[in-house]
């Protein structure tokens, strides 16, 4: 019998075999590799995982689920209980792969603490609603600063969509698988993300406002200054956030750290 789904911890269980299929295809997962999944729940992906051969460390928030999860994979998986966003990870190996149905409602503390903190997953291959796995995936003119982030720390592509009728109980949304491939930003880019991400923070700190108009305060130069810096990086004075790149704001943050 499946448990009854909790509001509080954000649950909806995956019943969609071939949604699960697709994870692992995306997931890679060598025999004997770790893998860290949040939020196990029935245990569905985590056979899946299993399965698949991997060292499964499988952290639930859910007291109530703990029991039935042991006596379902006993010795088979590594389980932990506690909450993802609080426990000490640092047992965990340089290399593991994190791989989960993630509670929508702490999403952006998932992907801050697992893209910024180490020790980090060298590929993440996450459930998220689709409308945010639109926002990390998007292009130029698209653009947001969940986009940013995420695409400083590492490459990212949509796996599938996954409809609302692939868990029980239906949520009111779609979803989406992402897979997130982690790269070392200094090393990549020459620069450390953090100054980034604040000066793009500031930028689309109001989407109807052309950049030089949001970022003059904070840049130290006027707004005919900041309109002649985007015209050096063949941007069009009067940008809105949404349209640069992520290598747009890597220069962009360059330029003014100059002044």
């Amino acid at each position: 019998m499946m448990p009854h789904a909790k509001k509080a911890f954000g649950q909806n269980w995956l019943v969609d075999e071939t949604v699960v299929e697709k994870i692992i295809q995306a997931s890679e997962i060598a025999p004997g590799e770790i893998v860290l999944e949040i939020g196990p729940g029935t245990g569905v992906l985590t056979q899946a995982l299993v399965d698949a051969g991997a060292q499964v460390v499988a952290v639930e928030a859910d007291e109530t689920l703990i029991n039935s999860l042991q006596e379902r994979f006993g010795s088979q998986i590594q389980l932990v209980s506690g909450d993802i966003l609080s426990i000490d990870l640092t047992f965990l190996p340089r290399e593991y792969k994190l791989i989960a149905n993630i509670p929508y409602n702490i999403t952006s503390d998932i992907l801050r603490r697992f893209l910024t903190i180490e020790p980090k997953p060298t590929r993440m291959v996450l459930m998220v609603q689709k409308e945010v796995a639109d926002r990390i995936v998007a292009m130029p003119g698209d653009m947001s600063l969940l986009s940013v982030m995420c695409q400083l720390y590492a490459k990212t592509r949509r796996v599938t969509k996954v409809p609302a009728g692939a868990f029980r109980p239906m949520p009111k949304v779609d979803s989406a698988v992402v897979q997130f491939d982690l790269i070392d930003p200094e090393q990549r880019w020459g620069i450390d993300p953090e100054p980034v991400i604040r000066l793009a923070k500031i930028g689309f700190s109001s989407r109807r406002k052309q950049l030089h108009g949001l970022l003059k305060q904070s840049a130290g130069l006027d707004s005919n200054q900041l309109k002649q810096v985007f015209q050096e990086m063949n941007l069009d004075p009067l940008v809105r956030a949404e349209r640069l790149t992520v290598e747009n704001w890597i220069e962009l943050t360059h330029t003014l750290s100059k002044n």
